[in-house]
C-alpha cells in the first residue's frame, strides 16, 4: 500500500457523534454507512457553518477503533476553529500535532446502505477495503500507529459515487 507521511498542525474537528456497536471486533461499516445516509441537507449546512475551511472537505473520525471495547463513537464533522460558537448537538474532538501516514483512496464510495435494506449482497466499497487492509500490519516495523488518536477519513466535496472519486485515510503515526 502506498502511503505519504505528513506533519499536521493541531486541528479540530466538530461533527454529529454517534456511539456504534462493533461486529468481530471491527468498525461496524453498515452503521456508518446508514449515519452518513442520514445526514441531511440541513445537518450539513450546520455542519459547514462552523468549519473554518481549515480542512476543506468532510470527515470521518472513529475513536478507539482499534481497542477491545464492544463499541466505539463515530462523528462526522468538519475541521473548525476552537473557541468558535458550537451548536448544542455538535461535538469537537481535538487532535494533537502529529505525524500522520495518508492513504489516497480511488473509487466509489456511496453508503451501499439501500442495497443490504432491500436484501442485495454487500460488498465493502473501496475505502472499506483500506480500512481493512490498515487493521493488519501495513508497513516496515519502523512505522507504529499512535492509537491514542483517532484516524480520519477526508471526504472532498463531489461525487462519492463516481469510479474516479478521491479521498483519504489518516493514520495517526509515532
Amino acid at each position: 500500500m502506498d502511503y505519504q507521511i505528513t506533519k499536521k498542525a493541531a486541528f479540530t474537528i466538530t461533527g454529529y457523534t454517534k456511539k456504534m456497536i462493533k461486529i468481530e471486533k471491527n468498525e461496524n461499516f453498515y452503521d456508518i454507512s446508514r449515519f452518513w445516509s442520514n445526514l441531511t441537507e440541513e445537518k450539513i449546512t450546520k455542519l459547514l457553518s462552523v468549519s473554518d475551511g481549515q480542512i476543506p472537505a468532510l470527515l470521518g473520525v472513529s475513536d478507539n477503533n482499534r481497542g477491545e471495547f464492544s463499541q466505539f463513537n463515530y462523528t462526522i464533522g468538519v475541521a473548525s476553529n476552537q473557541g468558535k460558537v458550537v451548536k448544542s448537538e455538535l461535538i469537537e474532538t481535538k487532535f494533537p500535532e502529529s505525524d500522520w501516514a495518508i492513504f489516497e483512496c480511488i473509487g466509489a464510495i456511496s453508503a451501499g446502505v439501500e442495497a443490504i435494506d432491500e436484501g442485495q449482497s454487500f460488498e465493502p466499497n473501496v475505502l472499506m477495503q483500506l480500512k481493512n487492509r490498515t487493521y493488519s500490519p501495513w508497513s516496515d516495523a519502523a512505522i507504529n500507529e499512535n492509537i491514542a488518536i483517532p484516524r480520519v477519513e477526508f471526504y472532498p466535496l463531489g461525487n462519492m459515487e463516481a469510479v474516479d472519486y478521491r479521498c483519504e485515510l489518516w493514520v495517526p503515526i509515532k
